[in-house]
Order: C-alpha cells, then sequence, then structure tokens
C-alpha cells in the first residue's frame, strides 16, 4: 500500500516531492524532475533530421520518414484525455518505467525494421510514451515552478522544454549522423533512457501514488483507436498527396474514403458512448474553434522553414547538413527569450490575448518578410540569425500563449480533452495539411517560373561569349528556384497579415480566472461526476466583471458564492 500523507498545506506537501527516498536531497529532486522533462522531450524513436541517410540505407522514401515524425505527434496528441487516469493507475516509479522502456524498445526495434508501417507504429508508441512520461513531470513539479497556482508561469516553463529539446534533439542528430551513423542517435537514447530508469530505481520509493488507486475500466478504449486511426489516416493523405499526384489518382481517394469513415465512426462512437474518449462538447466552445482556426493558420506559416528554407539552403546555397542544422542555434535562443516573454507579458506587464497573439504573429510574419529580401545566391549564413530567432520567439510564445488562453476559457473537466482537439491541428492533421499546402504552392509556382523563365530561350541563337546550353538551364534553374521560394513566402506573409487582421477583430472574454487545481482536489473531483472545475481553482476576474459570462463559467461562479455564504 502507498504510505498516506497528511497536512492542511497542500503546496508544502507537493513540493516536498515526497516520491523520493529520504536520502535524496530536497534541492536535487525539483531538478531532477526538470532534468526528466526535457529528456522526454529530447528523445524519441526516430528524427528527420537523418532522412537523407536512412533512406539511401533503407530505400524509404522522404514522405515515409516524415510521416515518422507525424506519428510522433500524434502519439503525443491521442495521449491527453487519459493522462490522468493513467497516473492514478500507476505508482509513480512504476510510470517512468514503462514510459522509458517503452521509447527503449521503440528505438531499439526502429534500427532494424524496415517496413514503413512498422516504422510509423513505433514512432506512435514513442509519441505516446514521451507524452506519458512527460506529464509524470510537469504534474509533479508545477507547484514548485508557480506555488501561486498560475497557468501563465507554467506554460513558458514547459514550453522552454518542449521546444528546447525538440530543437536540441536535430542537433545532436545531424552531428551523429554526418560523423557516424543515424543508428548513433538511437543508440544515445537507449542509453539516456536507461540512466534515466537506474536513477528512477535507486532514488524513488516503489509504492509511492499521488492519489488513490483509479483502474481504467471507463476507460473508452474503442474511441482512442478510432480517433487515432483518423488520425493517422489523415495525416498520411497529406503526407502522401503531392507524391501520388493528390486526387488525380485513385490511392488518395482510398485514402480519403478511409479517412471519412473513421472519422464519422469516430463521432458516433462520441456521440452515443456514455463516456467518450472525446466529447463532442468540446467543440462547442468558442475558444477551440478560434485556436484550431489559428493554429491552422500558424501551421501554415511555421512550415516555411522546414520546407521552402530547406529548399533554399540546400539547392541554391548549397549548404550541407551541419551548415544547415547549425541555424537551430538562432531558433533556440528564441525559444529561451520567447519563454522569458511569455512569462514577463502575461505575468508582470498583464497583457491581453489580443495584444500578445498580435506580437507573436508580428514576430513570426517578420521571419516570412525577411527570408523574401534575403533570397540571393549569395547571401551570407549570418544574415538568417535574426529572423531566426525571431521565429523560435514566436514559436514559444504562440504554444504557451494557446494553452493559458485554453486553460481560462475551459472547465477543468474539458481542459485535457481542449488540448486533444487543437492538438489535430497543432500536432497531427493541422501540420501535415501546412506543409502540403506550402508544398503545393512551392511545386505550382516552380513549374511556373521555369516555363516563364525558358519561354523566350533558343539556342540558335545564342551569343558566343555565353556558357554552354547546360550551364545557361543550370543558371536559369537556380533562378527560378529562388523566384518561387520568394513568390512562396510572399503569400505566407499575406496570410500572417490576414490572420493579424482577424484577430484584432477578434474579442477575448475571460470573465473567470482559473489556477492551477492542488492535487487532492483533483482526486477528490475526478471521485465525483462534477463537470466543472476542482475546488478553488476558480475566481472572478475582476478586470472583466461587467462582461457576459459563459454559461459554465457562471455555474463555477454561482458555486463559489454559495460556498461563501
Amino acid at each position: 500500500m502507498a504510505k498516506l500523507y497528511h497536512t492542511t498545506n497542500t503546496v508544502i506537501r507537493t513540493r516536498q516531492l515526497l516520491m523520493y527516498k529520504d536520502w535524496v536531497p530536497p534541492r536535487l529532486r525539483f531538478w531532477l524532475y526538470m532534468a526528466f522533462g526535457f529528456l522526454y522531450q529530447y528523445v524519441g524513436s526516430i528524427n528527420t533530421s537523418y532522412s537523407n541517410q536512412i533512406v539511401s540505407e533503407i530505400a524509404l522514401l522522404n514522405e515515409d520518414i516524415q510521416m515518422a515524425g507525424y506519428c510522433t505527434l500524434g502519439g503525443i496528441t491521442v495521449c491527453f484525455p487519459v493522462m490522468y487516469r493513467l497516473k492514478f493507475y500507476m505508482y509513480t516509479r512504476q510510470l517512468f518505467f514503462v514510459s522509458a522502456i517503452g521509447i527503449i524498445i521503440c528505438n531499439a526495434l526502429t534500427m532494424s525494421v524496415t517496413e514503413p508501417w512498422m516504422i510509423w507504429g513505433l514512432a506512435f508508441i514513442a509519441g505516446f510514451c514521451k507524452m506519458l512520461g512527460m506529464f509524470g513531470c510537469t504534474s509533479v513539479f508545477r507547484l514548485c515552478v508557480t506555488p501561486s497556482r498560475n497557468y501563465a508561469v507554467f506554460f513558458p516553463v514547459v514550453y522552454i522544454m518542449v521546444c528546447g529539446g525538440t530543437y536540441l534533439s536535430g542537433l545532436t542528430t545531424a552531428y551523429l549522423t554526418y560523423y557516424g551513423n543515424w543508428r548513433l542517435m538511437n543508440l544515445f537514447v537507449i542509453a539516456l533512457m536507461m540512466i534515466h530508469c537506474g536513477i528512477v530505481y535507486f532514488m524513488m520509493k516503489p509504492d509511492h501514488r499521488p492519489g488513490p488507486f483509479l483502474s481504467l475500466k471507463g476507460v473508452d478504449f474503442i474511441g482512442l483507436f478510432l480517433w487515432s486511426a483518423f488520425l493517422i489516416s489523415g495525416m498520411w493523405m497529406f503526407t502522401y498527396g503531392e507524391h501520388y499526384d493528390w486526387w488525380m489518382s485513385s490511392t488518395i481517394w482510398q485514402a480519403t474514403g478511409i479517412t471519412l469513415a473513421f472519422f464519422i465512426a469516430a463521432l458516433c462512437r462520441s456521440k452515443f458512448h456514455e463516456k467518450p474518449y472525446l466529447p463532442l462538447s468540446i467543440f462547442k466552445f468558442r475558444s477551440v474553434q478560434h485556436l484550431m482556426l489559428l493554429l491552422l493558420g500558424v501551421g501554415i506559416l511555421q512550415a516555411a522553414p522546414k520546407l521552402l528554407q530547406s529548399i533554399y539552403l540546400s539547392s541554391v546555397l548549397k549548404y550541407d547538413s551541419l551548415n544547415t542544422i547549425s541555424l537551430n542555434w538562432p531558433i533556440l535562443y528564441g525559444v529561451v527569450v520567447g519563454s522569458l516573454l511569455a512569462f514577463a507579458t502575461f505575468v508582470k506587464w498583464h497583457w491581453g490575448f489580443k495584444k500578445y497573439f498580435i506580437v507573436a504573429l508580428v514576430l513570426l510574419t517578420f521571419y516570412e518578410v525577411s527570408m523574401y529580401f534575403l533570397i540571393d545566391g549569395d547571401t551570407n549564413r549570418e544574415a538568417f540569425f535574426i529572423p531566426l530567432f525571431a521565429f523560435g520567439v514566436s514559436e514559444v510564445m504562440i504554444g504557451s500563449a494557446s494553452n493559458v488562453y485554453l486553460s481560462q476559457s475551459l472547465p477543468f473537466s474539458h481542459f485535457f480533452f481542449g488540448l486533444n482537439s487543437i492538438g489535430y491541428i497543432r500536432c497531427g492533421i493541422g501540420t501535415a495539411l501546412g506543409s502540403a499546402t506550402v508544398q503545393r504552392l512551392y511545386n505550382w509556382s516552380i513549374s511556373k517560373n521555369s516555363l516563364n523563365a525558358a519561354d523566350n530561350m533558343d539556342g540558335t541563337v545564342m551569343p558566343f561569349d555565353l556558357p554552354s546550353w547546360s550551364d545557361t538551364m543550370a543558371v536559369i534553374s537556380k533562378q527560378a528556384v529562388m523566384i518561387s521560394i520568394k513568390e512562396c513566402y510572399g503569400y505566407m506573409t499575406a496570410i500572417g497579415i490576414l490572420m493579424m487582421m482577424l484577430i484584432i477583430i477578434h474579442h477575448y472574454r475571460l470573465p473567470v480566472i482559473r489556477l492551477l487545481p492542488r492535487m487532492a482536489a483533483i482526486r477528490q473531483w475526478m471521485n465525483t461526476e462534477k463537470t466543472n472545475d476542482p475546488k478553488g481553482s476558480v475566481i472572478p476576474n475582476k478586470a472583466e466583471e461587467d462582461d457576459e459570462y459563459e454559461e459554465d463559467d457562471a455555474d463555477c461562479l454561482e458555486d463559489k458564492k454559495e460556498k461563501e455564504n
């Protein structure tokens, strides 16, 4: 049986991190959890940074590796609705063992399998384990990070781990791949997770549980399967659409039919099941609808450095893999500054969401505009530092603000469903759709510009002082690529300006302020059938007392007033 601890001060009790053995220094406990959280964002079963080498060795398509990366994001997304249930189902040490060993097995198998669908399945499981282990860390150190239980303090800290770990992982992968083999990164990840398991085994109590045992009896596993299948099939359709020439081929029509079939089945399951995996009521909240549209546009804008910039660096500037990946450093510095800026704007300067999102989109659009003017055949590498720095700042600001806005506009009972729903856009189909949109736009542009550039070419009347015909065509092709990339960045700039205009006319209403619930309140709340917030996690927003409350917020305030009276 897990040992029970009773205290009137929940914050002090939580900050002691009682899952550690008594001999572990109290000051070390928090930093170990921070390191664990960063580690779970750093690792994965496959990394797109070594796609060229793995494609050459195993004879896969680039789309196969890209699909594996999307499957990792999909595994992260589908974990949200069941995270708390799994946390209370397992002991603390057991949760870390399951997550770490799952990642170890996925990495070990990825080095030997050659079938794309097996790589995708392993990547999906690894993503689920990543999110489960990450949640095991964040749910523990949240009150250590913010004793005031402020979401605006908590999420910037989380996102500096998420984005920082992702970009640092890409840097490590590129260097290990350049000087060795792509399997070295998998071996490195396995070694890190084994060290993590050793620390957990020797330093944590074997019988510590964060709350009373909760079985998995009420989990809708069929709904989990249907929504996961819809997510994977949708990502596959947008990833391979350009390869199969979209709906000109029967393959994409079949993928479309399968995606719609899984989507309809998932909707029916959520509609008629008593406790669905993803309740359809979550899509009635305006904040969820607006965030899904916002993140869809942001996904298109953020696809530019992954696609257009990569084409420009490799095809025009002829950068090798190390020079290309070294541009992650300015983004990494931007991630750190963006987290500090997100904290300052919400906590110190008390910005509203409208001003915050506009500033973040200004930074993101600044990257697109800067790249538009930097496209040239002789651009120095240092010229990209400031635009990429702004891109890193905007990525963290948008990610953390989306979660903060969702936490303030949804009851806690719907919060993780909200994260799951926007995850289908931010880490799933929306990301694949954004990349496919930019890819299609570039292919259309390069075809048009190549034809226009060669329209008046005639090899029989060329002056004798010009280079050979093949060299001339190489120069023309290079110019067509640069013009096409510049044109695409111009379209991205227009999309960014349009999104800023839509945010300016949008009104953000927050009649209540929601705080991070205490763990004791969460345990009581999970044992009831209530659909509002846990006790003590909602307070009125005096700055907007006269605004019209939404129905859920009004119920929370009425319950609070009745208890006070």
